[in-house]
């Protein structure tokens, strides 16, 4: 399972633009509860830690990556959305350790944490890309889909297919 998560990822990134010239990326964690069900017997925190560590390891030092997380501070809180590591330097240390450190709590605002996301990227209108490391379910009643819909319409680009 963690090979495919891994293979998944690596293989967005030259399609996000990543192997051809430096860009920018926020890496957004899910540390939701629903983060320590199992996949195989082992939590999907853990899988995430192990494929956030190897995709890490495969950026360029002078890769721009910030990351933030959502649902580990507070159970039942809809606004735990928090940018943990900002842009500057070589961030791949600090958000290794910062992701290692994580205790899953919450609730899922994935789609708040997109849009978030998506809004700190978008303020210097330069490509940039969201990486979403979550087990997918929306838990504070905003449709993931109709915000990718509104992302859409409102200039931010998808990956390609």
């Amino acid at each position: 399972m963690i090979k495919y998560l891994l293979a998944a990822v690596l293989c967005l990134l030259p399609a996000l633009g990543f192997a051809q010239e430096k860009s920018r990326a926020i890496l957004v964690l899910d540390a939701s509860g629903s983060m320590w069900g199992q996949i195989d017997g082992k939590a999907k925190i853990t899988i995430a830690q192990e494929v956030i560590g190897e995709l890490l390891q495969s950026l360029p030092e002078d890769q721009e990556l910030v990351l933030t997380v959502y649902g580990h501070r507070h159970k039942g809180d809809c606004s735990d959305i928090e940018t943990v590591i900002l842009p500057g330097g070589d961030t791949r240390d600090a958000i290794r350790a910062a992701v290692n450190a994580i205790t899953p709590k919450g609730k899922t605002p994935l789609s708040a944490a997109v849009i978030q996301a998506a809004e700190a990227l978008k303020y210097t209108e330069e490509r940039a890309a969201v990486i979403l490391i979550s087990d997918g379910r929306e838990t504070c009643d905003l449709d993931p889909c109709e915000v990718g819909r509104s992302l859409e319409a409102a200039g931010i680009d998808s990956p390609p297919t």
